[in-house]
């Protein structure tokens, strides 16, 4: 699935390479009407060319909007193959996004930055390991952490226990 974004690219690339192309055949051939005797108006020289390049215009035009589709799925599918980082600044600010544009409260963003009990010990080790913090703090620190992600089974536990009951038989 990772190479799915090199494929649209790929189809970026060649659509764009087409539509250059095209365009170009566009120029000459409006230019080579030009070759059985230049109009006397200017407004005239200009419809001649227009009128001999017409179809090669549409074809720029939709080649145009095949390679902007191949650009955006390109960026779409990097964007879903990347993986966000996860850190607490990242999710106050992305929070604070989602509060004040409430569309982007759909794609769940906060809690897709927001880190685990894992990624969270692997930071006070790394921490512990650096030296910033002693033995006690690392201990300390580590403890609360165990005691928050089983309070939140916990209490996740207890919702959907109570949910059950709740449910009419």
């Amino acid at each position: 699935m990772g190479a799915r974004h090199w494929v649209y690219f790929a189809g970026f690339v060649v659509t764009g390479i087409l539509a250059a192309g095209a365009g170009l055949i566009g120029i000459l051939d409006g230019l080579a009407a030009l070759s059985g005797g230049v109009p006397a108006n200017e407004v005239l020289i200009v419809l001649t060319m227009l009128g001999a390049a017409a179809e090669w215009i549409l074809v720029v035009f939709v080649l145009g909007v095949i390679a902007v589709g191949f650009l955006a799925a390109t960026v779409v599918s990097v964007f879903r193959s990347a993986s966000l980082p996860r850190d607490d600044r990242l999710v106050s600010i992305v929070t604070r996004l989602e509060q004040r544009y409430p569309l982007l409260r759909q794609f769940d963003a906060a809690e897709k930055v927001e880190p685990t009990a894992d990624d969270r010990k692997q930071q006070l080790r790394e921490q512990y390991v650096a030296g910033e913090i002693s033995d006690s703090e690392f201990e300390r620190q580590v403890a609360e952490l165990m005691d928050e992600s089983s309070d939140g089974r916990s209490q996740s536990e207890s919702q959907s226990i109570s949910d059950i009951e709740d449910r009419p038989r």
